[in-house]
């Protein structure tokens, strides 16, 4: 049956069901009819009590049955060691107010999941763009994992004095760091969110199976990445994972039992390291 025609007949049934219901509370106010009442009706059980009655334990039904579910999801993701996927965070940043971006990057730092790779692409390369570098190297550089890059363009648009040999050298020197480092800061020309991630997208290639997006100022759950990919790997037929996004409330802070709790519930994830880890040695 046609998509089309069944969305039609799910709206025709269910506008007849609400006129149906609709009828029988009017039927019931008008004639008065009780099903159950005292001798001077001080209490009393009519149509429109047991419809309503009705709508609750339907509620209540689905209520636990959707409870039921989501606690079967909470099982530990079955994967084998040949099946170890990796995952990278990209995170796009504009003019981002330093205190979110510290958040953002410390939060990404705490997700619980293994060899997440974290690739940050500041839309922008001028001097007061400078600021979200400074802020990636005190929170994620240091290390030999970290590397960056400014580049004078992007992957659509060359900067000024850029030639095509040059060009194509700074697409080269993109997908090198973003490969070759456990944390990546790419600073290029301004383009707009949408060049942003097109770098991101274009420097991983298949360098890992899912990725993971968000903005700078997003603080990030440690169990975040685990959870989305539970979903993505229990249903073949799922092509993408929304997290559920709310605004900050005050005082909201990632603390140490959180970040426990979540590495408990990414406990496959990292047995799938460590036999990675194994084959290897």
């Amino acid at each position: 049956m046609p998509v089309k025609l069944t969305t039609a007949l799910r709206v025709v049934g269910t506008s007849l069901f609400a006129l149906a219901v609709l009828g029988g509370i009017l039927a019931a106010y008008v004639t008065g009819y009780q099903f159950i009442h005292t001798e001077k009706h001080y209490l009393s059980f009519g149509l429109y009590g047991a419809i309503l009655g009705l709508h609750l334990l339907i509620q209540s039904l689905f209520a636990f049955l959707e409870h039921r579910r989501m606690r079967g999801a909470g099982r530990p993701i079955k994967l084998s060691c040949q099946q170890r996927r990796s995952v990278a965070l990209c995170i796009a940043a504009y003019q981002e107010d330093p205190d979110y971006l510290r958040k953002c990057l410390r939060s990404a730092q705490r997700i619980a999941f293994p060899d997440l790779k974290v690739v940050m692409v500041v839309d922008g390369n001028r001097q007061e763009d400078a600021y979200m570098l400074d802020i990636f190297h005190e929170v994620l550089g240091g290390t030999e994992q970290a590397g960056f890059f400014v580049w004078r363009s992007n992957f659509h648009e060359a900067g000024e004095g850029e030639t095509e040999a040059s060009l194509q050298e700074g697409m080269e020197r993109v997908r090198a760091v973003v490969r070759a480092s456990t944390f990546s800061c790419i600073m290029q020309k301004w383009g707009g969110k949408r060049e942003v991630m097109y770098t991101a997208f274009k420097a991983l290639g298949d360098s890992v199976d899912y990725i993971q997006v968000c903005d700078s100022d997003t603080m990030l759950d440690p169990a975040c990445t685990i959870e989305m990919l539970r979903v993505l790997e229990e249903d073949p037929q799922v092509g993408g994972v929304g997290g559920d996004v709310q605004p900050p409330r005050k005082g909201l802070a990632v603390e140490d039992d959180q970040v426990q709790a979540a590495q408990v519930r990414a406990t496959e994830a990292w047995f799938i390291h460590q036999c990675h880890t194994s084959r290897k040695q």
